[in-house]
């Protein structure tokens, strides 16, 4: 085995690749340098000092906990804890159950996604895009924009509660296809198999990936995997024909044309000009004929001998593309519940699973997309051609658009107001806060929802929403004030005009302009994004060449950053977020260090962390310890 871990995972990597059996995975974790970046990984997430079933957080973590951990591992003692169940609200109104892991479990499946994610990711389908490095919904949609041309049909795939009805067995079998490695796939098998906590009442699993775990969606594309192989055969098995035939009616209305062209050039040199009764008639009716050839396609749409599938899946949720019949694309939707029920043990949902013609809208991650109907005519400029030749585009495009559905609940959940009768309302909850932090919540939450729907092609849609939020921020700053919206609009447009914006000094004294951000300042993506080209590696692995972190160093320097001490157990402090640090009436003294130096973290010797927790010692005797 290598000796740095790193260049032992891109050793997996390209076995892979090579579509070699990879074994020797267990032994790999015993290299504390992978504990190590994982914990480095791991340790920004501000969920990780919520509870599980223990009272353990990620606050006061130790190098000795990673050590008791490889041990256990060593000794094969190691067992995951039940993670403790919670409920979430969805969008319909039903929650979700998500799991709460303790995180030393979290820690090891962090371990065990790094592995997995280096064995399969180069062999994952390039039709998956969900829970992918270099993937996302962006890179689905984009797929459907740039490849779906000339389809007829769509199939909407959704998997009936998929999570938790992943068969166990056969997610074990299919990983033990890639991986010989019989402690690795027990370590696995603990991890589907630990069970739940719900009202302190546990529950065994017989089935699903570890709720809220670090390791579940990437098992989720494990198991879908076979799904993505199936559905590129089935693609391979349906095309038919390498173009479309001629439409009959496009070929006559072209020759007419043609014939008509002739006739006035031979008459033009039979008469030796241009000035001849009866041409004005016939140019009227060529310019006819081409309108009409505009409207017509110059391909048969429903050519039998000519057969197309596209497939995009994200997550769970899939879409399929048909160039065909409707039967064809029924027959496909039977085909696919078929072998989701035979082979993965899974359901499709018969109310979410829908078959939809091009022409209609179909619903994918958030956006809708079409056929495009409309026709356009450019000059287009070909290489071998002098001068610009006038071409029909977009004919059977995809059009991606934002639903004025998810503008409308964006609006009403973000407490804008109503867009159907433009009711502007503001904010009571941030009154509280101050101007600034007040502008940033608008500022990050518009930000959010363009940057999502940026490869629409209605994206200035978003403009009404946009004048929404900015009404309903100067109503909320004007309760805020206990003054009028007019008083407070004029006033923050004194600085830049026509812009809302708030005048405040930084650290060094200096004032800056902070103003309400508009759409025209969010420019649309142009282009669709690519996903990586097949022949690429898809994850670069740069953690072999790379060196420590400064967070890295400071852990393994074993020294307290308070007392300096050197010698006993270090312990790493842990808050969520400093904002909220600095809202505190009284600040102990390790809150003002960890103020001044802009960290989350910051590593203790036991007694400081413990003294620290207890609040036992004042901050006057603390200060005096410091060196």
């Amino acid at each position: 085995m290598a000796t740095n871990p790193f260049r032992q995972l891109d050793v997996i990597r390209s076995a892979s690749q090579k579509v070699n059996i990879i074994t020797d995975c267990y032994r790999l974790m015993y290299n504390k340098e992978l504990w190590i970046k994982a914990y480095a990984t791991l340790y920004p997430n501000a969920g990780n000092l919520t509870k599980g079933t223990s009272n353990e957080t990620i606050d006061g973590f130790s190098l000795q906990k990673i050590d008791d951990i490889i041990e256990q591992l060593n000794a094969g003692t190691f067992r995951f804890a039940p993670v403790r169940r919670v409920y979430i609200p969805k969008s319909n109104g039903k929650k979700r159950p998500l799991g709460v892991p303790n995180f030393k479990d979290k820690l090891v499946q962090e371990v065990m996604r790094m592995i997995l994610e280096n064995v399969y990711e180069p062999r994952f389908s390039e039709n998956s895009h969900g829970f992918r490095e270099g993937r996302s919904c962006h890179t689905a949609l984009s797929q459907i924009k740039n490849t779906w041309k000339g389809l007829t049909w769509c199939i909407e795939g959704d998997i009936k509660g998929f999570f938790d009805h992943i068969d166990n067995n056969v997610l074990l079998k299919l990983i033990s296809k890639k991986i010989n490695d019989h402690r690795f796939l027990l370590l696995i098998h603990n991890a589907l198999t630990s069970g739940v906590m719900e009202n302190w009442t546990y529950h065994k699993t017989y089935s699903g990936t570890p709720q809220g775990g670090i390791i579940s969606p990437i098992l989720a594309n494990i198991y879908l995997h076979e799904f993505d192989l199936f559905m590129e055969k089935q693609m391979k098995a349906f095309d038919k024909g390498k173009v479309r035939r001629r439409n009959e009616k496009y070929i006559k209305l072209r020759s007419k044309i043609s014939t008509l062209s002739r006739k006035i050039k031979r008459l033009d040199e039979r008469n030796g000009h241009s000035d001849w009764e009866g041409r004005e008639e016939l140019v009227l009716h060529i310019q006819e004929l081409k309108v009409k050839q505009i409207e017509v396609p110059s391909i048969d749409p429903i050519d039998k001998n000519y057969q197309r599938m596209k497939y995009v899946r994200y997550a769970d949720d899939f879409v399929v593309g048909i160039a065909g019949s409707k039967q064809s694309a029924m027959k496909m939707k039977e085909t696919i519940k078929y072998f989701l029920e035979k082979e993965l043990h899974l359901e499709l949902s018969d109310e979410k699973t829908l078959v939809t013609h091009l022409e209609n809208p179909v619903h994918f991650l958030g956006y809708q997309f079409h056929r495009w109907n409309e026709i356009k005519v450019k000059p287009v400029t070909y290489k071998n051609q002098k001068h610009p030749l006038k071409k029909r585009t977009l004919s059977g495009a995809i059009k991606l658009e934002i639903p004025n559905k998810k503008i409308k609940e964006f609006a009403i959940k973000n407490g804008y107001g109503n867009l159907d009768n433009f009711k502007i309302t503001h904010r009571a909850k941030l009154i509280n806060n101050s101007e600034m932090e007040i502008l940033h919540t608008y500022n990050a939450e518009l930000r959010g929802i363009a940057n999502y729907y940026k490869l629409a092609n209605n994206y200035h849609h978003l403009d009404k929403l946009f004048y929404l939020a900015e009404s309903s921020f100067i109503k909320t700053i004007a309760n805020k004030r206990r003054s009028t919206s007019m008083k407070v609009a004029s006033s923050m447009r004194t600085h830049k005009q026509g812009v809302l914006s708030l005048f405040r000094k930084d650290k060094h004294g200096n004032e800056q302009l902070h103003q309400f951000v508009k759409l025209k300042d969010l420019p649309k993506h142009k282009g669709a994004i690519k996903a990586d080209l097949p022949d690429m590696d898809i994850l670069v692995n740069t953690l072999k060449y790379s060196g420590r972190t400064e967070f890295e160093q400071r852990l393994l320097a074993n020294k307290c950053e308070a007392c300096g001490a050197t010698e006993g157990q270090m312990e790493v402090h842990h808050i969520r977020k400093l904002k909220d640090l600095k809202k505190k009436p009284n600040l102990k003294y390790l809150d003002k260090i960890m103020i001044e130096r802009n960290r989350k973290t910051i590593v203790l010797c036991y007694k400081c962390h413990h003294d620290h927790h207890e609040k036992q010692i004042p901050i006057s005797q603390l200060a005096s310890r410091i060196r």
